[in-house]
């Protein structure tokens, strides 16, 4: 092989890489994306897609005055079960014993809230979303 061959091919292997380079940065997913949630939601926990460890609690942050209906894997969970934070507005769910569920098995689950206000003009909304136990 003569020395324009080998400069061909280092060539060809650099524009490659940078064909390759440029191919992953414009096909790249943006993790970076903002969670835009609905005007009365002020924010949940965890959030839509995350991957969480089994002892995750479920946290829901409506504005005071709100009541909140909560449905994990299509099953609703009892107001008894459902600790509340009156003054913040806070929900906070997690299985344990004598609840819905005893844990939250490995995989996805599929959580979907509605609420309402108590007192006022009504400010009905529903939010679903997703999140993966390991």
């Amino acid at each position: 092989m003569t020395k324009q061959t080998y400069r061909f091919i280092i060539l060809l292997l650099t524009a490659l890489l940078i064909l390759v380079i440029t191919w992953g940065v414009t096909f790249s997913q943006n993790n970076n994306e903002e969670l835009v949630l609905p005007n009365s939601l002020e924010n949940i926990y965890p959030l839509p897609y995350d991957q969480v460890p089994q002892q995750v609690s479920l946290e829901i942050d409506l504005p005071a005055g709100y009541e909140l209906t909560l449905i994990v894997d299509n099953y609703i969970i009892p107001k008894s079960e459902i600790q509340f934070v009156e003054a913040t507005g806070v929900y906070i769910w997690k299985p344990g014993p004598n609840k819905t569920f005893e844990t939250w098995n490995p995989g996805k689950h599929y959580i979907r809230i509605s609420w309402d206000t108590l007192t006022g003009l009504p400010d009905f909304g529903e939010y679903e979303w997703e999140f993966t136990t390991y």
